[in-house]
Parts: structure tokens; sequence; C-alpha cells
């Protein structure tokens, strides 16, 4: 997964895809999508991201082997999309986040991600 992250996701457009797919996969983008280019077309304007944020945030565990790529989606949902943010979901995250790096088995990407999520919501709220 690591090797993944840092290859296939190492650009804007593909952060974008990622995000997009997630947010389909979901059911945060209404419309049905007849091609995969959806992925690198949709503006993410077009889904709120608040139930993707309650997935990723929920699968945000050091027993899930997905691990790294969970905690750097979440890290480049909360950059795309803070708004997706609200105190109920923030602190959800923080907790989620903090258990995570609390334990010793996450891999050091999957402790730098969690790290700046954990920070987002106080940057973002900001006055």
């Amino acid at each position: 997964m690591r090797h993944f992250i840092r290859v296939h996701l190492a650009d804007e457009t593909c952060e974008l895809a990622n995000l997009n797919y997630w947010a389909y996969w979901l059911g945060e983008v209404g419309e049905p999508q007849p091609a995969d280019t959806f992925m690198v077309e949709l503006s993410p304007d077009v889904w709120r991201g608040t139930e993707l944020l309650r997935h990723l945030t929920g699968k945000l565990d050091s027993t899930n082997p997905y691990l790294d790529v969970v905690a750097h989606t979440l890290w480049a949902l909360v950059m795309v999309r803070p708004s997706a943010l609200d105190a109920q979901s923030a602190n959800a995250l923080k907790d989620a986040a903090t258990r995570t790096l609390d334990e010793a088995t996450a891999s050091p990407q999957s402790k730098r991600e969690p790290e700046a999520v954990i920070h987002a919501p106080r940057m973002i709220h900001r006055g």
C-alpha cells in the first residue's frame, strides 16, 4: 500500500480521482457515472464529503490492513474538503487518529498523516 500511495497517489489529479471514487462508491455523488473518467473529470464540489469522512474515520484502525490508504485518503479529504468537518466529526476523527498513533503497529506514513489530521480542525476553524 505504501508503494501504491507514493507512486499512484503522487499528484493532485490522482488524489482527486481517489477522493471522487470513494465519494461515488459511498453514494455522495448522486448521478450514476457511465464511465470511469468521472474520477478525474468530476469537480469535488459535487459531493460534500461527510459520508466519506464518517466512513474513513471508522476505518482508521491499526488492525486495518489498508490503514495506510485510509490515513492518506482522510488526510487528502481534509485538505480538499475541510467543510466536511463539524465539531462532532472533528472530535471522532481526532479520537480515531490519536488511537491509531498510540498503537505501535502503525507505519511511519500511517502516523504522519493522522498527526496532520489531528491539527487540521484547529487550523481550519481559527478566526
